[in-house]
């Protein structure tokens, strides 16, 4: 690509760049360094690997090591599976309503796994799951479903996880050339044949890629395991560093340990998943001409139909659905009478609780300027990766996309321990929860501002420039207009995540600046499930409405040429 600007030491950019490069290392480098410290000190400052030993030799830990592998590797399964087959039955079938699938596939995003853990207890709690109200109803023994288990975490994480899977394949299989499969099938080979020995392996690096994806979100997640595996004492990696600085006495130096090797895990999976996504050897891009046809399924095409809407109805419809009720009703049975419908649990969560209101301004600042903010920044680092020959542009494209390898509670434990102390204190006040969500997210914002900027020509740039404009009259008039469509899109995308954050909220919040996911978990901890069911159904649309607004504004919902 032609970049617009040489590399210079005497160029103004070139000093911007190095601050951009600073104020990223302060983001990342310097609470994982501050972790990886902690991790190798005893209390006394000495050099230990007293932590380490704790970690791994304390069977409670050590199981809760354990318990995070066998959960990632479960959801990464469960998820490649599911996500690859809506991918191929949306894509490349002539399954009936793919456009409806393929849009309400995406709705789990909307929502977070933290919320869907709740619908889950709400549905399949072994005493008071609805559907095991209504098993025992019809006569049948016991609790037909136990949520509380190793099994139901992995269910409910693969049921949020997989559309990371599903946009990764179908994009790969919107792109690949369809010579090789239209010749398996003019050899004689049938539908079936062909998908498994032609059409999967060619898309096999993203579906490798989204595996690994799905493995590090799963070995990260803290709301899922927190609400399902507590009751059951299944302990994981993400809820034994926050029960390490929780409980008394706080053990900086484990929780530090754990949290090394989380991120440890995470990396690796990081790794992998990068590796997966940069081999080319099996996958063939067609050209402009090359529009694969859809396989004909016959009559099996409402079966594949039947499959997906029986996902849609487990991720969405029941979950949603059993929120809703139990947010309107008093009592949780499947005994439905009038007299338990209400709209106290939504009076009370707005009115009565003191932590609603300033929670959903917090999560509202954060998520508005939060997001408006980290898009700039991601959209001046896109322009001096990719517009520039700068000395250095190599490290800042490596620096935005490092915090994709680091948990949320991980890194909230290295931002707490990072700047509780003098001469820049952040903690206990909304901008140390501001950098932790800035940090996390800046590798979407990034991709999402850069895989716009690679399809637009640089030469208005060169003509701003040309003309005498500097680089930030250039960059305001010009770079920022054209890069419109992906700073909205990254903006939607960082504003839902902004706004239902927990994993990094737990951790870092303080009296007076709870944000919603968080005042949802205080209400779960009390055992107030129709009230945060109430403050839930808010949380989840106040993202619908934002993102329609969004998107309203941005045009993105609009037809080209109308």
């Amino acid at each position: 690509m032609k970049r617009v600007r040489g590399a210079s030491l005497f160029d103004p950019l070139f000093y911007v760049q190095i601050l951009v490069i600073l104020f990223l290392a302060a983001l990342i480098i310097y609470p994982v360094a501050i972790l990886i410290n902690m991790a190798f000190r005893d209390d006394t400052g000495g050099l230990t690997l007293r932590w380490f030993a704790e970690a791994y030799g304390n069977p409670r830990n050590l199981s809760a090591i354990v318990n995070t592998l066998i959960i990632a590797v479960g959801t990464a399964i469960a998820s490649t599976v599911a996500g690859t087959f809506l991918a191929w039955a949306v894509v490349r079938t002539d399954m009936p309503g793919r456009r409806l699938i393929e849009m309400a596939a995406i709705v789990p995003f909307i929502s977070t796994p933290f919320i869907g853990a709740l619908a889950w207890v709400l549905l399949a709690s072994p005493g008071t799951g609805l559907i095991n109200q209504l098993w025992n109803y019809a006569g049948g023994p016991g609790a037909l479903i136990n949520i509380y288990s190793l099994g139901g975490i992995i269910f409910v994480e693969s049921l949020y996880e997989m559309p990371f899977v599903f946009l990764m394949v179908a994009g790969a299989l919107r792109s690949m050339d369809p010579t090789l499969e239209e010749a398996s099938l003019s050899a004689g080979a049938g539908l079936w044949r062909t998908t498994i020995k032609v059409t999967l392996p060619l898309v096999l690096p993203a579906i490798l890629g989204g595996a690994l994806l799905v493995f590090v979100l799963a070995a990260e997640q803290f709301g899922v395991p927190a609400v399902l595996g507590t009751p059951a004492r299944i302990r994981v990696l993400t809820t034994t560093i926050v029960e390490t600085q929780a409980s008394y006495p706080v053990r900086l130096g484990l929780g530090a340990a754990l949290s090394v090797t989380l991120l440890a895990i995470a990396l690796i999976g990081l790794w992998l998943q990068r590796r997966m996504l940069g081999t080319r050897s099996y996958t063939t891009v067609g050209g402009k001409g090359a529009h694969p046809r859809r396989f004909q399924l016959g009559p099996f095409r409402w079966v594949i139909f039947g499959f997906c809407i029986a996902y849609l109805m487990l991720a969405v419809v029941l979950p949603y659905a059993a929120i809703f009720m139990s947010s309107i009703r008093t009592i949780w049975t499947a005994d439905f009478r009038w007299e338990q419908w209400t709209l106290e649990n939504y009076r009370w969560v707005i009115f009565d609780y003191p932590i609603t209101q300033r929670a959903i301004v917090n999560s509202l600042f954060l998520a508005v300027v939060g997001a408006s903010v980290t898009m700039l920044l991601c959209a001046l680092i896109s322009f001096l990766s990719l517009r520039t020959k700068l000395p250095g542009r190599k490290v800042l494209d490596y620096l935005s996309m490092v915090p994709m390898g680091f948990p949320g509670v991980v890194l909230a434990f290295g931002l707490l321990h990072a700047w509780i102390y003098p001469p820049l204190v952040l903690y206990g006040t909304i901008w140390i929860l501001f950098v932790a969500y800035m940090t996390r997210y800046i590798p979407i914002g990034v991709r999402s501002t850069s895989a716009t900027l690679v399809q637009i020509h640089p030469e208005l740039e060169e003509s701003s420039l040309s003309s005498g404009a500097n680089w930030f009259q250039t960059f305001k008039n010009v770079t920022l207009p054209l890069l419109k469509p992906g700073i909205f899109a990254g903006w939607i995308l960082l504003f839902i995540a902004f706004s239902r954050e927990l994993s990094a909220s737990i951790l870092l919040y303080s009296p007076r600046l709870e944000v919603l996911s968080v005042a949802i978990y205080d209400l779960l901890l009390g055992g107030q499930f129709r009230a945060l069911s109430a403050l839930a159904f808010i949380q989840i649309g106040m993202a619908l409405v934002m993102l329609a607004v969004a998107k309203w504004v941005s045009g993105l919902d609009r037809t080209p040429g109308h």
